[in-house]
C-alpha cells in the first residue's frame, strides 16, 4: 500500500507545479538526478491529474460555462450561417470554444509524435533541461517590457494566435518549458489581455489534462491493485485539489497586475544552477 504521507505530498507538488510558471517536468529531472525519484505509478498520476483539473473546475467555472453555453449555442444557432455567427456579438462563446479546439489541435499532434522523442532525449540530460529553463525565463522576463493590452469589448483572440499559443503549449512538453508560463508569456507577447491570456492558457489545458489521462489509461499498465491505494490516492488528489486553486488564484492574480515575470528570476537561477551541475 503506498504511503498517504506520500501521496499528500505529490498532491501538494503537483498542485503547486502544475501552475507556476516553474516547469514541473523539469523539476522531476532534477529530482530523480539528486534523490533517485521515480515517476510515481500510472493510476496515481491520473488520479493527482484529476486533482488539478478539478482546480481548474473551480477557479474557472465562469469561462467553463460560457464554454458549455457557447456548445449548446453552436449545436442549435450556427450550423446555418457559422461564419456570420461566430463572429456576431450573439456567437462569442462559440468563438471561444472555437479557440479552444483550433490551440488543441497542435498541442495534441506534438505530444501524440514527439512526446516519447523529447523523454528520451531529456531524461537526465541536465545541459538540455538547463536551457529549457533558461528559455523558460526568457519568455517570462519579456513580459515585463510588454503594456497592457487595452480591452476590445469581445474576444481579443485571433485563430492565429490561438494556433501559435497551442503550438508552444504542445513544445512545453520538454523538460524545462513551463506550459503555463510559456503560453501566457506568448498570449502577453502577441497582444492579448492580462485577464484574457490567464484565463485563456488555463483553459487549453483542460482537454490536454484529459487527453493525457485518457493515452495513460490505455497505453499505460500498473501492477498496482485499486483497493491498495484507493484511499491515499485520494489523499494525493485532495492535496493536488486544494494547493491547486490557491497556486492558480495566485498566478492569475500576478498575471493580471503585469508581474508573472517575477518567476524568470528564479527560472533563470535554477536553469544556471541545472547547467553547471550538468557540465
Amino acid at each position: 500500500m503506498i504511503s498517504p504521507l506520500y501521496t499528500f505530498l505529490l498532491g501538494i507538488l503537483q498542485g503547486i507545479t502544475e501552475f507556476l510558471p516553474v516547469s514541473s517536468s523539469g523539476h522531476l529531472v532534477l529530482a530523480q538526478h539528486f534523490l533517485h525519484i521515480q515517476k510515481q505509478s500510472l493510476l496515481l498520476d491520473i488520479w493527482l491529474h484529476f486533482g488539478t483539473l478539478l482546480a481548474i473546475f473551480v477557479v474557472l467555472y465562469r469561462p467553463i460555462l460560457r464554454l458549455l453555453k457557447g456548445a449548446r449555442e453552436g449545436v442549435h444557432y450556427g450550423f446555418s450561417h457559422p461564419l456570420q455567427f461566430i463572429r456576431g456579438p450573439e456567437g462569442q462563446n462559440t468563438y471561444l470554444l472555437l479557440l479552444i479546439i483550433i490551440a488543441t489541435v497542435p498541442t495534441a499532434l506534438i505530444g501524440f509524435l514527439f512526446k516519447d522523442t523529447f523523454e528520451q532525449l531529456f531524461e537526465g540530460n541536465l545541459l538540455l533541461v538547463g536551457l529549457a529553463f533558461l528559455f523558460t525565463a526568457l519568455l517570462l522576463f519579456l513580459t515585463k517590457f510588454k503594456k497592457e493590452s487595452r480591452p476590445s469589448g469581445g474576444i481579443g483572440i485571433t485563430p492565429l494566435q490561438a494556433l501559435a499559443i497551442g503550438t508552444i503549449q504542445g513544445i512545453a512538453i520538454i523538460p524545462g518549458v513551463s506550459r503555463s508560463g510559456s503560453t501566457i508569456a506568448l498570449a502577453l507577447l502577441l497582444g492579448i489581455g492580462r485577464k484574457e491570456a490567464g484565463e485563456f492558457s488555463f483553459l487549453i489545458v483542460i482537454p490536454a489534462i484529459l487527453g493525457a489521462m485518457i493515452l495513460e489509461t490505455f497505453h499505460g499498465t500498473t501492477t498496482l491493485r485499486v483497493d491498495q491505494f484507493l484511499l491515499p490516492a485520494t489523499i494525493g488528489m485532495m492535496a493536488a485539489w486544494g494547493i491547486g486553486i490557491l497556486a492558480l488564484k495566485g498566478l492569475l492574480s500576478l498575471v493580471n497586475h503585469g508581474r508573472i515575470y517575477s518567476f524568470a528570476y528564479y527560472c533563470l537561477c535554477i536553469g544556471g544552477l541545472t547547467l553547471w551541475i550538468g557540465r
